[in-house]
């Protein structure tokens, strides 16, 4: 009847060992960010943000410790900074566990991160991590590498947060737009002629290369002009935004005595959409003209 006794009690503390080693075999992360006035921030725990919101102050840096926990588990961590890009891209290369990513007195702003899991316990786990962008807010959550913030416009991240959990588990959120390229955008407008709907008299738009040189061209008569082109704003699935023709160089023909065609620089401030139906609408004008391929 004792031996009995004591089973009763120690059999349901052994339903228990599963549940508890689990959970002290889950690995998680704490991380903490140079802010932009502010300096490093105290260490978050995963889940929570480290950074600031509504202050329009930049990250500059980031490091990210791992407690793995006894798996068998590493991090890495790259970021995209201001006038430098991916540091993979550079002698740098990736971050190791609580390492410095990004830079300090330089004043140079964070603008995205990729963060991934090594070791061979890393398929047993998913690292999720969303960032607070200039102009956005708050993206959606990325995982396991991908990229989380924006390329190409210049803006700074503000804040992130990290998470781990295990394989395949529900999201934390959203995971649908993490990542705002200007290159898939300008990808939708470059190459293609667009030209006025209600005339053909008029010249048409074209977009080449990077929207920051001169790449429009229009043809009129002998004449030709280029325009400078730069990106306003992206929504998050790139396939609407606006883009501005801030600079137009007119190109004289050649005249008598004179054997080179002449650049005029020209002052303009057109605006354009692109809109999710493909067709272009210069919205500066007091009047609405849609262009269409």
């Amino acid at each position: 009847m004792e031996r009995l006794l004591v089973y009763l009690m120690v059999l349901p503390m052994l339903y228990l060992v599963p549940t508890a080693v689990w959970a002290d075999a889950t690995p998680s992360v704490s991380y903490c960010t140079h802010v932009q006035n502010v300096g490093w921030q105290a260490y978050s725990p995963q889940g929570e943000m480290s950074g600031t919101e509504g202050r329009s102050l930049r990250l500059e840096g980031i490091r990210i410790a791992l407690d793995k926990t006894g798996c068998d588990l590493g991090i890495e961590y790259q970021t995209h900074i201001q006038n430098i890009g991916w540091e993979t891209d550079t002698a740098k290369g990736w971050t190791t566990s609580n390492g410095f990513s990004g830079t300090e007195g330089m004043g140079y702003r964070l603008e995205a991160i990729q963060i991934r899991l090594t070791g061979a316990d890393a398929d047993q786990f998913d690292i999720y991590y969303k960032v607070h962008a200039q102009n956005y807010g708050w993206l959606d959550w990325a995982k396991n590498g991908e990229s989380a913030g924006t390329e190409g416009f210049g803006y700074r991240l503000e804040g992130i947060c990290i998470e781990i959990l295990p394989a395949g588990s529900k999201a934390p959120g959203n995971v649908d737009y993490p990542f705002v390229s200007a290159n898939e955008f300008l990808n939708k407008i470059k190459g293609d002629w667009y030209s006025l709907k209600r005339t053909s008299t008029l010249p048409g738009l074209k977009i080449n290369g990077n929207p920051y040189e001169e790449c429009g061209l229009l043809w009129l008569g002998s004449k030709y002009y280029e325009y400078r082109y730069r990106i306003i704003y992206v929504a998050q699935d790139c396939k609407s935004g606006t883009f501005e023709a801030y600079e137009q160089n007119y190109y004289k023909p050649p005249s008598s005595g004179n054997s080179n065609w002449q650049k005029v620089p020209l002052a303009v401030s057109d605006i354009y959409q692109l809109n999710v139906d493909n067709t272009i609408t210069r919205t500066s004008q007091s009047y609405t003209e849609t262009f269409r391929k």
